[in-house]
């Protein structure tokens, strides 16, 4: 049976459990899950349109025979909650922090961010004519789906309802079903100022949202990085075998080492900035160390530095 969408594909990580890996269209960037508890089914992040957020609860009722009755944000950002929408009377399940984060930075003048999101569309169009595929097709690739993406927000703004939780919790929330339970936990913040991830115990499988990614650089701007490598530790004691992340692929767990030693990186190279008051365009220059230099995403890894950089105060030349 498949239940995949033109907009993300569908892939088995344990019985009655699924992980939604976002395409390449733009409507969705992120990665999302759908979870059989039995009598219930769970949704684990709705994508970044109510298009895709569409599609994906359409795949759940296929795949588990029945609309999904709850649905989990990890977080705040848009990329993981603006499908909300499309999931009708489902409880909607975030930390109490997460739902004031939603409701405090969602757009509310949707001209306005209208006008932003054409710039920004304009301007990649400029960079994508000076971008030579075949000489850096990593950085072509990211500008070919930032302005897909774009372009996909652009279209979903007519049909926009900021959907925010209907519940909320502050530290762990067990979801009991028939068939398995479903752990919600959060350790406070990394990735941004709450986030939650999921933990199936009976599949050791860890639905991680932003707080893993594979393959591809983060955001780092809103986050902690120095809490966002103590939060992964803390999660590994769980046990789990393979993590589901926010961005990329499913994983072993053990990727995780990878992925904290690239936040230890940030952390070290913002530290040795300030203590040698580097200017945010040098530390911005830092380059990319080779172990990650062919992952995703790469505009993030300079808008990452800059944004760490210019909140412990460097001077920006």
């Amino acid at each position: 049976m498949s239940a995949d969408s033109a907009h993300f594909r569908l892939e088995e990580v344990a019985p009655g459990a699924w992980a939604a890996l976002a395409g390449e269209t733009g409507a969705c960037v992120s990665n999302a899950g759908i979870i059989d508890l039995g009598d219930q089914t769970l949704v684990f992040d709705t994508f970044m349109t109510p298009e895709a957020g569409a599609d994906l609860r359409s795949a759940a009722e296929r795949m588990t025979g029945r609309s999904p009755a709850l649905v989990v944000n990890s977080h705040h950002h848009g990329d993981h909650v603006r499908g909300n929408q499309a999931f009708g009377q489902a409880t909607i399940i975030s930390t109490d922090r997460t739902a004031e984060l939603i409701a405090d930075t969602s757009p509310g003048d949707l001209e306005a961010y209208e006008a932003q999101l054409t710039e920004w569309i304009a301007s990649l169009d400029r960079k994508l004519v000076g971008s030579d595929r075949a000489s850096d097709p990593l950085v072509h690739q990211d500008l070919e789906l930032s302005r897909a993406m774009a372009r996909s927000i652009v279209a979903s703004l007519p049909d926009l309802t900021i959907t925010l939780p209907t519940s909320t919790f502050a530290d762990e929330l067990m979801v009991e079903g028939s068939a398995r339970t479903a752990k919600l936990i959060t350790y406070g913040g990394g990735h941004t100022d709450s986030d939650t991830f999921l933990f199936l115990p009976d599949a050791s499988v860890l639905f991680a949202g932003d707080l893993v990614w594979v393959g591809n650089h983060p955001w780092a701007g809103d986050g902690h990085p120095d809490d966002w490598v103590s939060i992964i530790y803390r999660m590994k004691e769980l046990s789990p075998a393979s993590v589901v992340p926010g961005h990329g692929t499913v994983a072993n767990y053990e990727y995780a080492g990878i992925f904290t030693r690239y936040l230890t990186f940030l952390c070290d190279m913002v530290k040795q900035a300030e203590a040698t008051s580097t200017s945010l365009t040098k530390l911005a220059e830092t380059p990319i160390p080779p172990e990650y230099a062919d992952w995703g995403s790469v505009s993030r890894y300079r808008s990452s530095l800059e944004s760490l950089g210019s909140r412990v105060g460097l001077p920006p030349d």
